[in-house]
């Protein structure tokens, strides 16, 4: 059984005097399997923030279910519900905006933990272990946010979600504000704490060079809905959907000797999430868009093993990807390379 389940998840937006809605996410459906990584990715506005939003309970869906290690998870539940606490944590972007500015950071780290009903003593002494974990000192836990660097209060960020042993931990682009070698730390980090603790990570990001290094599986996502999943090597190597390949092509290959696998040329202009087309939300700007993908959301197709794509045409856009397999093989190469640089620079 997964740790997570989600079926058909619909997140609308009323709009102030307006019967219109923002249709955020439209019927998305995924799952998490214990102690693995699955990524969300795509644009901005793509709905990856939303789903992570859901499922911790900071908004309430408009339809479908959320299933938390067999129980449903109600309208109006959040992190602290019973059954849930303690065992699903969230991490922001912002880590300066996610603690108390007046708070020591070692304060803000325990504050989960009494909802989990322990002592003084014990939240002290599991601070300690913590802080052992994600490389932090106790001078630095007793420092106020504004003293620490970005880098550091994340990795702070990360102790307070791991404070409870959680089974699940939603990390909603965790590295994106962080320079090259902070960054490099948060990832070493991250893998690390998965591989001592076997915790599930939903892993918010557009940073295609850290979801490919962090995830087991991707889950890609437009205008709110699933475009395609599979495992990480499956969607990084032979995307089977345009928009994947577009996501894929538009990743700045980190060495001059590298060349861009070939293009696929999303042209025209992105649908409106007020008002969504009927059919595939890419059927507008797609190459190889057809009048049945304009009428109806091309069914689920199964090119492989647990590798779904919403596409028709499946085949003839893996034919075009395939060419840019071997560039992407080298550039998984580099890029575990320039990580290696950044953890010894740190």
């Amino acid at each position: 059984m997964p740790i997570l389940s989600v079926q058909n998840l619909v997140k609308h937006f009323p709009i102030s005097g307006s019967s219109k809605v923002v249709q955020a996410l439209n019927g998305i459906t995924l799952e998490v399997e214990k102690g693995e990584t699955l990524s969300l990715v795509g644009e901005s506005g793509s709905g990856k923030t939303t789903v992570g939003r859901c499922i911790a309970g900071l908004i309430d869906p408009t339809e479908g279910k959320i299933q938390f290690d067999g129980q449903l998870l109600r309208p109006g539940h959040d992190i602290r519900s019973p059954g849930v606490r303690g065992r699903i944590q969230f991490v922001f972007q912002e880590p300066a905006e996610s603690f108390n500015p007046r708070h020591l950071v070692g304060r803000a780290m325990m504050e989960p933990l009494k909802y989990a009903g322990l002592s003084r003593t014990e939240r002290e002494a599991r601070l300690a272990e913590v802080l052992t974990l994600i490389g932090l000192t106790m001078e630095q836990a007793e420092s106020l946010p504004a003293d620490l660097s970005p880098g550091t209060l994340q990795r702070a960020a990360i102790g307070r979600a791991i404070m409870t042993r959680p089974d699940l931990v939603i990390l909603d682009e965790p590295t994106s504000a962080l320079d090259p070698t902070a960054r490099a730390e948060v990832v070493d980090l991250l893998i690390r704490l998965q591989r001592q603790m076997e915790t599930a990570y939903l892993f918010i990001s557009h940073d295609l060079s850290t979801v490919r290094f962090l995830s087991d599986r991707i889950t890609v996502l437009y205008l709110g809905s699933v475009m395609e999943t599979g495992a990480a090597a499956d969607v990084f190597n032979n995307p089977r959907h345009p928009y994947s390949v577009g996501l894929m092509a538009s990743v700045l290959l980190p060495h001059p000797s590298l060349k861009a696998p070939p293009r696929l040329k999303l042209e025209g202009e992105i649908p409106s999430p007020v008002d969504l087309p009927k059919g595939c939300p890419l059927a507008s700007r797609c190459p190889f868009v057809e009048v049945a993908c304009q009428a109806a959301r091309p069914p689920s197709a199964y090119p492989a093993p647990r590798h779904l794509v919403h596409c028709i045409n499946h085949d003839k856009v893996a034919e075009g990807a395939s060419a840019g397999a071997d560039q992407f093989a080298r550039f998984r190469e580099i890029s575990d390379r320039i990580l290696s640089v950044g953890l010894s620079a740190a």
